[in-house]
């Protein structure tokens, strides 16, 4: 007989929708925000996501962001689960579409 290994996916993940960009629950502990600001890297492809000031960014509501807005203003039509890093040093998250 001849057995393949399983491997799961990375725990690290993020899911885009068309209105909310959605961390596993390991990401969100990591990142410990209430709120949160998103950038866009156009040529990499590549979101930012870092904590904010209470008074600046967009709401985390446990794990869902609500990036209705940033979404449609830099024209991401990417939807699904996508590989996410999280970087200690900087506390942030890199998500790679």
């Amino acid at each position: 007989m001849t057995f393949e290994v399983y491997y799961p996916r990375s725990e690290n993940y993020v899911s885009v929708s068309k209105n909310h960009i959605t961390l596993n629950r390991n990401l969100a502990a990591k990142l410990n925000a209430d709120h949160v600001e998103l950038a866009y890297d156009r040529e990499e492809k590549v979101i930012r996501i870092q904590p904010s000031a209470p008074d600046s960014g967009l709401i985390m509501n446990k794990t869902r962001i609500g990036a209705k807005g940033f979404l449609q203003y830099f024209g991401i039509e990417n939807k699904g689960k996508f590989p996410a890093t999280f970087s200690e040093d900087e506390k942030i998250i890199l998500i790679q579409l």
